[in-house]
């Protein structure tokens, strides 16, 4: 019995379709890594504050307060503390957030129990020290469901407050200098915003190699925010209605004249400097830390961290199509007749840099204004560019033989 190999062969044409195939995988896995760095490596900033601009102006954009957020300003509760040097000399004295007043507000919280979360963003450094710093520390360690902000490489003020720490960096990128992307998680560091979730859901994640996982489901360690709630500029909104409540004055000087158990039911309470000095420059205007870790902490509830496999599967399609006319040798240019009789080899490989860039810049765009989602479009056009110059080179070199 004679075999018939011919029938195994594999036409070229086919192992360009499988090669375009298993491209389009690889760049989607190279997607979703270069998502879960912490900074961007392109100019989305830019980018993203432009489609802001379009979504606030068609009232896509929700900037209004929601009632179950309580945002409390201590920028002006302030106390004055002995300063000393690294050799423990006096040096003078430094003004440091009232330490009493944070510890009478949670002292009031706590006997209600009402509220629904406290992100108390303050930090407590390890060489400033008051004379009610046992007390405070123990009665925040007892807070329920409280979180307070740790850097990275800070030390540990008191052990009391390791449970309650959480990750509160961000990091900047050559490019953008301002913040653009929220890192939920760092290996095993959790952010201040997945603290929030994780005690209000009971959610837990997980990561093997490179990819992230939230209750069993892939997800993503680092988003673009899309700013849901921006707050107003001012004391007061256009209507009257105060944009947030100084702790001193309109709180503790008001406690008599305040039901604290109904005041704070149900709220999601955001302590820290919402006027003056914790303010960072982000796509959507300044914006306070605070309100920061908000927009990421509603981001999480709404999903925003899981893997949209639409989208995956959308952008699967186009970086298949992108790779396949790559391996063919054919541009989608060639079927515009405005545009398919251009020969020159330079002008070809231009128009097909601005192909790419364009086709996922819209798709881009639309994915931002319909759900939100923001993809490192940049890299990924150069990234493509850099393999349609590498096989024309190839081509045109091989040609030569």
């Amino acid at each position: 019995m004679k075999l018939n190999l011919h029938k195994w062969k594999i036409q070229p044409r086919k192992i360009k379709y499988l090669l375009a195939l298993l491209h389009a995988v690889f760049v989607l896995f190279l997607c979703y890594l270069l998502g879960n760095t912490p900074y961007s490596l392109g100019d989305e900033e830019q980018f993203i504050q432009r489609l802001y601009v379009v979504k606030e102006n068609v009232s896509l954009s929700k900037t209004a307060l929601p009632t179950t957020l309580l945002p409390i300003n201590v920028a002006y509760d302030k106390q004055l503390i002995e300063w000393t040097d690294e050799y423990d000399l006096p040096v003078g004295k430094q003004v440091i957030t009232d330490r009493e007043k944070l510890l009478r507000f949670l002292q009031i919280a706590r006997e209600a129990n009402t509220y629904r979360y406290i992100i108390l963003d303050v930090m407590f450094e390890p060489n400033v020290h008051t004379d009610i710093d046992s007390l405070l520390f123990a009665t925040i360690a007892n807070t329920d469901r409280l979180v307070i902000p740790r850097h990275k490489d800070d030390e540990l003020t008191d052990s009391l407050l390791l449970p309650k720490l959480a990750y509160a960096d961000y990091r900047t990128s050559i490019n953008e200098g301002n913040f653009v992307k929220y890192q939920y998680l760092n290996n095993d560091m959790v952010s201040m915003a997945w603290k929030v979730y994780a005690d209000c859901t009971g959610a837990e994640y997980n990561h093997w190699g490179p990819f992230y996982f939230s209750n069993g489901r892939l997800c993503n360690s680092s988003l673009f925010l899309n700013f849901t709630v921006i707050p107003d500029e001012g004391s007061y909104s256009p209507k009257g209605e105060k944009n947030f409540y100084n702790m001193g004055i309109d709180l503790l000087d008001q406690i008599d004249n305040i039901d604290y158990s109904t005041f704070l039911n149900n709220k999601v309470i955001i302590i820290g400097d919402l006027t003056e000095n914790d303010i960072h420059d982000t796509y959507a205007g300044p914006m306070p830390g605070g309100y920061i870790n908000y927009n990421a902490f509603l981001a999480l509830m709404d999903g925003k961290h899981y893997v949209d496999w639409p989208s995956m599967a959308l952008l699967f399609v186009i970086y298949f199509l992108i790779s396949l006319f790559l391996f063919i040798n054919k541009s989608p240019f060639d079927y515009l007749p405005f545009l398919k009789f251009i020969k020159t080899r330079t002008w070809r490989t231009v128009y097909s840099f601005c192909g790419f860039s364009m086709l996922l810049t819209i798709v881009c765009a639309v994915s931002y204004l319909i759900n939100g989602y923001i993809y490192d479009i940049l890299t990924i056009s150069s990234y493509f560019s850099v393999c349609s110059f590498l096989l024309n080179f190839y081509r045109t070199k091989k040609s030569k033989k």
